[in-house]
């Protein structure tokens, strides 16, 4: 880190002589990808990032027998936007963001030039031709609205002290998060309607906003999906206004902006019906006692299991039934070296890489008990059982291996089923994540979380800080640090005042790397090894361990 603030002007230097040759490398793609695209008909895989790009998924419906004669009109306001010449209509207003860097799929706006549509939600036009719905004009009013109300607000702070003590005020930090909120739907192109009275009463009210915003990040910024989710669950459950149950409908809502999957049966696990199944669950007292205390950000990675609601009544009834000796908190995880034997062949000598491993049977809990797995599968069927019991928990990816993480005892966050230690293990896709991918920022993430009222003012320090002057945004950021060391959004930040403006490298010095240092602790490497004389190899085809395949998505 002391090299990654001190060294930034250096590396910009080093950026801006390299801009020629990779402003070439980008013309040369670009004008690859623009040949690949004018070609009259080209290949698409579903294995392919680029599925679903010329191939209707079977939930798309057909589009009605049109005459012959050329026809146009609009997109459905389900489905806005118009792309792929018009022949498309996509649910979301931006790309996804295509590994291969296409272009027209690199996750910028989407227009009637993109070949794809973020999560490949989309529908074919129905008519020849399709025009977009409409645009977030008016979400950018809702955004400058708030702006100017701020800066009426903050233009008569002019120092760190003054400026501090308006943000330490909690009634003032409503239109904060509502800016901050609102803002990240204009970066992805999202528009918001408050026409909605649940929705507008969420997005009016401080304690919602405030832990919609400081819960961790949501996957291309679709907060209004969230938004959206919670309000639905608030109109079908007027008891998730408060308490715990609010927890849970924030988590629901952050979590299943984007689809959830279900590992056995490959669909969409529906978000609301689980925000019911786990109210009640909570009511009949079904959970470790670590649930009824964890934070929203900690009960995502409880509600946004990849098990189905019914896998889950089945772990909890056979842990009650066979395995009682791991029915607690601090154990209940490890169970799955136990439960799910490590097997390469089933019975009748199919490879678990081949599909018909499971004999054409879902990857469920309860098969994976019954015929074993490999490390993807043990791991994911470990984070289940935990999930079941209200223990928060996700897999991890190693190099030729899948571990995961749990919160052990409800308390901190451990590794098990490992092999590479915290340095070397990356979140799962599709679980959603905080800052970075690398799996050492849960633990950070954790301890932010741990003092609540410290992590939401350095936030709302870290927002107002790109309303004022350059100078005294750097003493806003730094102040923040101090504040709240473990909040890593306010370094990306900083570093980003220190590109554009000149800053005393003594200032650096003095202030943020003696703070650095000391907190550089060897403090993530908590490890459980659980996976102690077990056989932990990725695959019997070394040359492919990077990309396991054990049937149920590793």
């Amino acid at each position: 880190l002391q090299h990654y603030f001190i060294q930034s002007n250096l590396r910009m230097r080093f950026n801006s002589s390299m801009g020629v040759a990779l402003a070439f490398v980008a013309l040369v793609q670009l004008t690859l990808a623009r040949h690949h695209l004018e070609k009259e008909t080209f290949e698409v895989s579903y294995d392919d990032d680029w599925a679903g790009v010329n191939k209707v998924e079977e939930n798309v419906e057909e589009p009605p027998v049109l005459s012959k004669r050329w026809t146009t009109g609009m997109c459905t306001r389900a489905y806005p936007y118009a792309y792929q010449d018009g022949r498309y209509c996509c649910k979301y207003s931006y790309e996804k963001n295509s590994w291969k860097g296409n272009a027209g799929c690199d996750g910028g706006p989407i227009s009637q030039e993109s070949r794809c549509c973020y999560l490949n939600k989309y529908k074919k036009c129905a008519y020849n031709y399709c025009s977009s719905k409409q645009s977030n004009a008016g979400t950018k009013k809702i955004l400058s609205d708030l702006t100017q109300k701020i800066e009426d607000k903050i233009k008569n702070f002019s120092s760190l002290a003054s400026l501090k003590e308006f943000l330490e005020i909690g009634d003032n930090s409503l239109e904060i998060y509502q800016w901050e909120f609102v803002n990240k739907l204009v970066e992805k192109w999202q528009d918001l309607s408050l026409d909605d009275e649940m929705v507008s009463w969420i997005f009016n009210n401080r304690t919602i906003m405030e832990k919609i915003m400081t819960s961790g990040d949501v996957d291309g910024n679709l907060y209004n999906e969230a938004l959206y989710i919670i309000a639905e669950i608030m109109r079908q459950d007027p008891s998730a206004k408060t308490g715990l149950k609010l927890d849970l409908a924030v988590a629901i809502g952050l979590t299943f902006s984007s689809e959830v999957p279900s590992l056995a049966y490959k669909t969409a696990i529906d978000g609301i019906a689980r925000y019911h199944n786990f109210s009640r669950w909570a009511d009949e007292g079904l959970f470790f006692e670590p649930f009824y205390s964890l934070n929203t950000w900690l009960m995502r990675y409880v509600v946004g299991s990849w098990a189905t609601d019914e896998e889950m009544v089945w772990a909890r009834d056979i842990i009650k039934a066979n395995w009682t000796h791991f029915n607690n908190p601090n154990k209940i995880n490890t169970v799955a070296v136990k439960m799910v034997k490590y097997t390469l062949f089933n019975d009748e000598g199919t490879s678990i890489h081949n599909g018909n491993f499971y004999y054409g049977l879902p990857a469920t809990l309860e098969v994976l008990h019954k015929y074993g797995a490999v490390c993807g599968g043990i791991s994911k069927f470990a984070v289940a059982m935990g999930q079941s019991f209200g223990i928060p928990g996700l897999p991890v990816g190693q190099p030729g291996h899948c571990a995961f993480m749990w919160l052990k005892n409800g308390a901190y966050w451990a590794l098990g089923y490992n092999s590479g230690g915290w340095t070397k293990s990356v979140t799962h896709a599709p679980v959603m994540y905080s800052w970075k991918r690398a799996s050492p920022f849960f633990p950070i993430m954790h301890e932010a979380q741990q003092k609540p009222d410290s992590y939401r003012l350095s936030e709302r320090m870290r927002i107002i800080a790109q309303f004022v002057e350059p100078e005294l945004r750097y003493e806003l950021l730094e102040d923040a640090t101090s504040v709240c060391p473990q909040n890593y959004d306010l370094y990306e930040d900083l570093r980003s005042v220190m590109s554009q403006h000149k800053v005393d490298e003594d200032t650096i010095e003095n202030q943020l790397i003696p703070y650095l240092e000391d907190y550089y602790e060897a403090k993530f490497e908590i490890e459980e090894d659980v996976a102690v004389g077990e056989l932990v190899s990725a695959s019997e085809f070394p040359d492919h361990a990077w990309y396991v395949n054990d049937g149920t998505g590793s």
